[in-house]
């Protein structure tokens, strides 16, 4: 424990079985000489976003702990998966049940449940380019109440590669992503994901100590969760939970097959898609953030009627409140 700071932002946001007590101020604290119990580059309603996104995953973890649920029962998303029946039963006792989840593809005619597709439009998905879907697949997508629904991919583009690397995989740091265009619009019972603001260029949580927690999927379809790092310049990047911590629970390394998964903030119950997979271990992909422009020029150009759609955080904060967090 820092200071103040880290004091209050943990009383704040984190379960706690004991009072803590601020012992010191320590020789290395860069806020002991302020009035405020907070950093004055950091708004309250930045502090007040951290413990949404926080409060997001952690109260549902610790629910699901007190209602006995291990986290090997509590991690998966289906109960029941019959991709070749089209049967789909969501299990009621994954920590992330009650959240909609039904933008995320279980199941696509060219990867089976490998190469996974997110749809950030009723009529537009995004996977990894590396690990592409190919035009004519058929993409499935389940809703809360279990229903499916099978759309065809009828176009595709990928983010331009904007680099001086000659090599033919350049495209894999930062510029990883596919946008696909469906057949027609999935209907209303079926999701789909947000963007954060576009001033998000540049997400620093961890300079200040802070642990993010995040939402993301596997190829077996499990609620997994990672700890979120940086967001710099056209990759962002996860972190392993502590393992001292419910988090760590739920947390796997991602491993071949994996690749185009979907990585969320969850704000306010909502899914905010932040990248899909494209290196293992904690996990690193393309920010949707760094290509808002490009992958709204791509779904234009594609057709379909539809752009990428910001999640309201105007209780939170705005432009004026970027700083050494946000920028």
């Amino acid at each position: 424990m820092y200071c103040n700071f880290h004091k209050e932002f943990c009383l704040q946001t984190y379960f706690h079985n004991e009072t803590i007590e601020l012992q010191s101020h320590g020789t290395r604290c860069q806020y002991h000489d302020h009035s405020h119990w907070y950093n004055p580059n950091i708004t309250s309603g930045s502090v007040n976003l951290f413990s949404n996104i926080i409060h997001g995953i952690d109260d549902r973890l610790k629910a699901v702990e007190i209602a006995g649920h291990t986290p090997q029962e509590a991690i998966k998303i289906f109960s029941k998966q019959d991709h070749t029946h089209k049967v789909y039963t969501r299990n009621t006792n994954c920590w992330a049940y009650g959240l909609d989840l039904s933008c995320i593809s279980p199941w696509n005619s060219y990867g089976k449940t490998r190469k996974a597709g997110t749809l950030l439009s009723p009529r537009h998905a995004v996977w990894a380019r590396h690990y592409s879907i190919k035009v004519n697949s058929t993409i499935r997508f389940v809703d809360q109440n279990n229903k499916v629904f099978d759309r065809k991919i009828i176009k595709t583009r990928a983010i331009p590669v904007k680099s001086n690397s000659t090599s033919h995989r350049a495209y894999l740091s930062g510029f990883d992503m596919v946008i696909g265009l469906l057949d027609s619009d999935v209907p209303s019972t079926i999701s789909f994901a947000k963007v954060l603001p576009k001033y998000f260029q540049e997400f620093h949580p961890t300079r200040m100590y802070v642990r993010l927690p995040t939402l993301c999927t596997d190829f077996e379809e499990k609620a997994l969760v990672d700890d979120f790092s940086t967001q710099t310049h056209n990759m962002a990047r996860l972190t392993v939970p502590y393992r001292n911590t419910t988090r760590f629970q739920y947390y796997e390394p991602k491993i071949s097959g994996d690749s185009g998964n979907p990585c969320f903030f969850i704000i306010e119950n909502e899914l905010v898609f932040l990248f899909a997979f494209t290196y293992g271990g904690a996990g690193s992909g393309t920010s949707i953030q760094f290509h808002q422009d490009d992958v709204n020029q791509i779904m234009h150009g594609l057709g379909g009627g539809y752009q990428l759609k910001e999640v309201d955080l105007s209780n939170y904060l705005g432009n004026h409140d970027i700083n050494s967090l946000f920028g």
